[in-house]
């Protein structure tokens, strides 16, 4: 029996000794695994980095390009504000030589009607054999003898005359405002030629502006394109981390991160029918910067009871932090799509770093942790880590 036993724990001792290599060598397999998924990872940690990098670079690039694009919008606006002024301008001054047009031609009509009517009465005159023009005396002594007597003559020569110096201040009237009529349609001529030349300036530089404008589209395409592309390559990087990081049983960033984006708790076009994330009414902030809003829970009616906080939609608890500085305990929530909820002033925290939360589901409780004005909880809403106008998200 003995002699048995012991032969079994040789046995055993020898199965044992015989299998100590083998576990060694999964233990040194395993090792070796775990140090090329490190640095797989690591590899992949820092090409997402660099991607980063360029990524941002094409995204500042596309916002030069888009600031300089609503430059030119302002430009084209000012110029097509001056080309209007220029079109209304040339309009304005094109009527006035129509009517310039219109009263040279009418006095030019009445010029040569007087002339006409002027030219028959001279006639007329020498028919009758004065002139009123008598500058010599052969006309002198024809309307003599044609005369009847000296007050006859006399009558004759003055209405003669007064007919002549009638005709002419008539007709030179006429043609001094034929003159005027002339330099007024000349001077606007000169004005309506500098306006156009000022138009063709506009055009000009319109044409140019148009030319710039279409270049700088294609240039913000073109960083669009690298842009979205950028942003691929990272969520695939952020994946194959995720990935990794899941199998070394790492929890970071980029883990929850995609965690989130399966989830898809928020999208834009849930702005104004997100839930509140406690029930009561909005007070003033106690910092006036805040964009977030501060709720006095109303479900808390007796004393030392608190009122349950819940999760705005589905998403990943990405961070839980205890007593930040004038907020207190806070939860931040990843929702996909680069929105994150944040909530603080908290008394109780139900969850951890890591745990997936579905909408309306209890996270914590109202406290005063942090607050000034008794238990409250102030919220926030991020989108890309900027605060958004939170009030405007929530049911209405």
């Amino acid at each position: 029996m003995t002699i048995n036993r012991l032969m079994l724990f040789l046995f055993c001792w020898g199965g044992l000794l015989s299998a100590a290599p083998v576990l060694d060598s999964n233990r040194e397999e395993e090792s070796l695994d775990r140090r090329q998924l490190e640095q797989s990872r690591q590899e992949k940690v820092l090409q997402k980095q660099e991607t980063q990098k360029k990524r941002d670079r094409v995204a500042g690039k596309e916002r030069r390009v888009l600031t300089r694009l609503q430059e030119i919008e302002t430009e084209l606006d000012t110029l097509q504000a001056e080309l209007n002024r220029y079109k209304a301008e040339m309009a304005e001054e094109e009527r006035k030589q129509e009517r310039s047009q219109a009263e040279f031609q009418a006095l030019k009509t009445r010029y040569l009607d007087y002339q006409q009517r002027a030219t028959k009465r001279v006639i007329a005159i020498y028919k009758m054999g004065y002139w009123s023009t008598v500058t010599n005396q052969h006309q002198l002594v024809g309307m003599l003898m044609q005369s009847e007597g000296l007050i006859d003559l006399l009558t004759k020569y003055k209405y003669a005359n007064f007919i002549a110096k009638s005709d002419q201040q008539l007709l030179a009237d006429l043609v001094a405002q034929q003159d005027q009529i002339k330099a007024v349609h000349a001077e606007l001529q000169q004005h309506l030629a500098s306006i156009e030349a000022s138009k063709q300036m506009a055009q000009v530089k319109r044409r140019q502006l148009l030319a710039r404008r279409k270049d700088r589209q294609r240039l913000l395409e073109e960083y669009r394109t690298q842009r979205s592309t950028y942003d691929q390559v990272l969520k695939e990087l952020r994946q194959s981390v995720a990935e990794l990081e899941e199998v070394l049983g790492i929890v970071s960033t980029d883990t929850l991160t995609v965690k989130a984006e399966r989830l898809k708790g928020i999208s834009k076009q849930k702005q104004g029918k997100l839930p509140w994330p406690v029930t009561g009414k909005i007070v003033k902030n106690q910092n006036p910067f805040d964009r977030g809003i501060t709720i006095k829970p109303t479900s808390a009616t007796t004393e030392g009871q608190k009122a349950d906080v819940r999760s705005i939609a589905n998403g990943v608890v990405a961070r839980v932090i205890d007593s930040v500085v004038g907020y207190g305990n806070t939860i931040l929530i990843l929702h996909g799509s680069a929105y994150t909820s944040v909530y603080t002033h908290l008394s109780v925290v139900s969850v951890d770093v890591g745990d997936e939360v579905k909408v309306n589901q209890i996270i914590g409780q109202v406290g005063d942790s942090g607050s000034l004005i008794g238990q409250v909880l102030y919220f926030e809403l991020w989108y890309n880590y900027a605060r958004l106008d939170t009030h405007q998200w929530l049911k209405h």
